[in-house]
């Protein structure tokens, strides 16, 4: 029973994840508008967007240039993502002008962190908005985080009945 309960638990994170980070990602493109209709000068909002597009980059190069390839060969574990967000990192550091780093230094604190908040949140967005393969039915294609939700939660379930030999009908018994 402690197993069952255990993994229904590990289910409900699993299906909790993917809503939560959409609404992380909501919240963060807010306070990325927040941030450019208080900046009074153009030339702090353009710092702004040179650092959402230096992530942006970062983030797709790094991914097509170091996850893709692990993700097809089935070898993008832990050590690879992090590897792939200092990398991303490395990447929209190198981009950004002094100018920005200073500014974005000044107003949010640690430049490091600031980015690699961004870049997670990047990283999300590309994979909400890259199209779905087409072995995928249409009905899930959608960022409906409902749909997400559910679905999820009902793949997960699937998978841990048929790892504990149960049907999805049959009840716990332990």
């Amino acid at each position: 029973m402690k197993d069952f309960i255990t993994q229904l638990m590990f289910a409900v994170i699993t299906a909790a994840v993917p809503v939560l980070t959409v609404y992380f990602v909501r919240f963060i493109g807010a306070m990325k508008d927040k941030a450019l209709a208080q900046t009074d000068s153009t030339k702090q909002q353009w710092y702004i967007e040179e650092a959402a597009q230096a992530v942006s980059e970062a983030v797709s190069a790094v991914n097509q240039t170091f996850v893709d390839a692990l993700k097809k060969a089935g070898t993008f574990d832990l050590a690879a993502q992090k590897e792939a967000a200092q990398k991303a990192l490395a990447a929209a550091l190198a981009s950004i002008s002094p100018a920005a780093k200073e500014f974005i230094e000044h107003l949010y604190g640690d430049l490091t962190e600031y980015l690699s908040t961004k870049i997670e949140a990047e990283v999300r967005r590309q994979k909400v908005e890259a199209p779905v393969p087409s072995t995928v039915p249409a009905e899930l294609s959608s960022t409906n985080t409902e749909t997400v939700a559910a679905t999820t939660a009902a793949a997960t379930v699937a998978a841990i009945a048929q790892a504990t030999g149960r049907t999805t009908d049959t009840p716990a018994t332990e």
